[in-house]
């Protein structure tokens, strides 16, 4: 009779568990600047952002693969620089802040 009770309660607590990793929260953005050569002065800016990653490592792969297009002359700008954010938000001023940034 207990069975008929602890099946659809582990059916229920599996699929909560299933849930709650699909919405993990990615930590790094990618800030991606194709016309630049260093890092802008005025860096940090929301159309620079090139996607959200959850580790450093990802956000570095995929900066590295923009850069090796921008060098084959595939997407038409110059080599590229890029910064990863770790947890960005924005402030009370709608100002970009990141807790580190890393390369």
């Amino acid at each position: 009779m207990k069975l008929r009770y602890v099946l659809p309660n582990a059916l229920f607590m599996f699929g909560i568990l299933l849930l709650s990793g699909c919405t993990k929260t990615a930590e790094w953005t990618l800030f991606y600047y194709p016309d630049a050569s260093a890092i802008p002065v005025m860096s940090l800016q929301a159309e620079a952002i090139n996607g959200y990653y959850e580790t450093l490592e990802q956000c570095q792969s995929k900066a590295h693969g923009m850069q090796r297009l921008s060098r084959s002359g595939v997407s038409g700008f110059g080599l590229g620089v890029y910064q990863c954010g770790h947890l960005c938000e924005l402030d009370d001023k709608s100002v970009l802040v990141c807790k580190t940034l890393s390369q």
